[in-house]
């Protein structure tokens, strides 16, 4: 595949950027005063998912890879997913919009209680509980480096998240316990989204599909129950507060957030994604000193450089050696033909889930 010029990756990451900054700021600033928002969190997000089904089916029908002449590309598109999907496939892609559902409301909640600069640089510094995550569930494996990265990250946030003066941290634990949770959701979706990828063939956009028409009818589900769980005015109506544009912008965001990072990773590659995660965490450090709580000093800004430098030594950092198994493997399989080694690497990478 050939490499996407230095001016497209640097375009991707600054949307990238953009998309992400502009959601922090306006999950804040779309707070009502009286406390909570201003509209139905859950609407928000089931608004969203809806405009992202919506695009992820006009990308499969518009897919040239199913189309057939003797038929038309609606029939090709939904024949296509048919003999994709199963119910095992669909319940195991709805787990994961579950997921997102639940992490969706707790960033809510989150934003009420911390500023945004904090938030994205918690996520930034957060590997450490991702990684733990991984190693219990798939089994993957880190080098030394990459551990001592992570660490280095964790001392980091803690540089920025206590106040020397006070001897105490800047939020209630509570808030950290929270932030940690939806470190836990993230990194448990990221599990699920391997486990499909490695189980089950099925297309991006079938998948994306399914993925967010299951986030549509579960956030429309939790609307009935609970109309506005980040919110005093519980008894807020499905379409109550969008005559505010920031409403508007909270959906419309959420709706771009995905086809943003998509982007870095079709045109880019997952350190661009790491270095616009650590620009987005500065600038919105630099917007919450300046018009949020988030009080700057020296300390905070030598802890964010920090945790920047250690999210870069991680992805700079070498993966572990396989095992001397794993190596031993490919060398038989010469005497056999390229054929079979090339199964046997793909065999290797096969991680057992169950």
């Amino acid at each position: 595949m050939t490499e996407a010029p230095m001016r497209t990756k640097m375009l991707a990451a600054l949307g990238l950027v953009c998309v992400s900054s502009t959601v922090g700021i306006l999950y804040k600033i779309s707070q009502a005063a009286s406390g909570g928002f201003k509209y139905s969190t859950t609407s928000a997000i089931c608004i969203a998912e809806f405009i992202k089904m919506t695009m992820s089916m006009s990308f499969h029908v518009g897919d040239a890879t199913h189309h057939e002449d003797s038929q038309s590309k609606l029939m090709t598109a939904v024949a296509t997913a048919r003999n994709q999907l199963s119910s095992h496939a669909v319940l195991h892609i709805w787990l994961l919009a579950g997921l997102y559902m639940v992490n969706n409301q707790l960033s809510f909640n989150v934003y009420m209680l911390a500023d945004p600069g904090s938030i994205f640089l918690f996520k930034a510094g957060s590997t450490l509980i991702v990684a733990l995550i991984q190693c219990c569930f798939v089994g993957k494996r880190f080098s030394v480096e990459q551990w001592n990265a992570m660490i280095l990250q964790c001392i980091g946030m803690v540089i920025v998240q206590h106040n020397p003066c006070k001897s105490t941290t800047r939020y209630p634990p509570v808030v950290y316990l929270m932030m940690a949770t939806s470190v836990v959701l993230t990194g448990l979706c990221a599990v699920r989204n391997e486990y499909l990828v490695k189980n089950y063939k099925i297309g991006l956009n079938v998948q994306n599909l399914v993925l967010y028409g299951g986030g549509v009818w579960m956030n429309f589900l939790a609307f009935l129950l609970l109309p506005n769980p980040n919110s005093s005015q519980a008894e807020m109506g499905f379409f109550d507060g969008y005559d505010n544009p920031l409403a508007i912008g909270v959906v419309f965001a959420n709706s771009m957030i995905g086809l943003a990072i998509t982007a870095v990773y079709k045109y880019a590659d997952a350190v661009t994604k790491c270095i616009a995660s650590d620009i987005t965490a500065v600038v919105l450090c630099i917007v919450s000193s300046l018009f949020f709580e988030l009080t700057p000093s020296i300390t905070m800004w030598c802890g964010v450089t920090v945790v920047c430098f250690a999210v870069h030594l991680y992805t700079g950092a070498q993966a572990p050696v396989p095992p001397k198994e794993a190596r031993e493997l490919p060398v038989k399989a010469d005497v056999v033909g390229k054929e079979f080694e090339e199964g046997s690497a793909e065999e290797l990478e096969k991680v057992p889930l169950d």
